[in-house]
């Protein structure tokens, strides 16, 4: 009798989640970059399955999605932008940067739907946004 060698089984590698699902083998899914197929995400249809399954949930989905994208934006034109500004670069700067930021913030509302695009989009987008807002408001003062 010839012993074999067992393999150390040291569980997913780290950001990963385990999904169990019905069978007795677990699966693990990167979470750092987006999912194969998240193209589809941008299709009209694409959280159908969601939409019929949760009808009122699915509006109160899109209104969160709507505010997370917004919000930065809005925030940035109320608190930071003086009242008598004139419209210049480093206004539009900003406010794209808050809408830059607000597709991280959007991202998170996207697990609702179970299209998030992943760890590294968020970041990015904070990073991002975050640096052109901070740039707009040193050219405006």
């Amino acid at each position: 009798m010839s012993r074999k060698k067992r393999r150390h089984y040291n569980g997913p590698p780290k950001g990963a989640v385990v999904i169990y699902e019905n069978s007795p083998k677990s699966r693990w899914i990167n979470q750092w970059f987006p999912p194969k197929g998240s193209a589809a995400y941008f299709h009209m249809e694409s959280d159908a399955d969601f939409q019929r399954r949760h009808p009122v949930g699915y509006v109160f989905a899109v209104l969160l999605g709507i505010f997370a994208l917004l919000l930065p934006e809005i925030v940035y034109l109320l608190l930071l932008l003086p009242p008598q500004a004139p419209p210049s670069f480093g206004v539009f700067l900003g406010m794209a940067g808050g809408f830059i930021f607000g597709i991280g913030l959007f991202n998170f509302v996207a697990i609702i739907l179970h299209q998030y695009l992943g760890h590294l989009v968020s970041i990015l987008s904070f990073l991002i946004g975050g640096v052109l807002m901070a740039v707009s408001v040193s050219l405006i003062r």
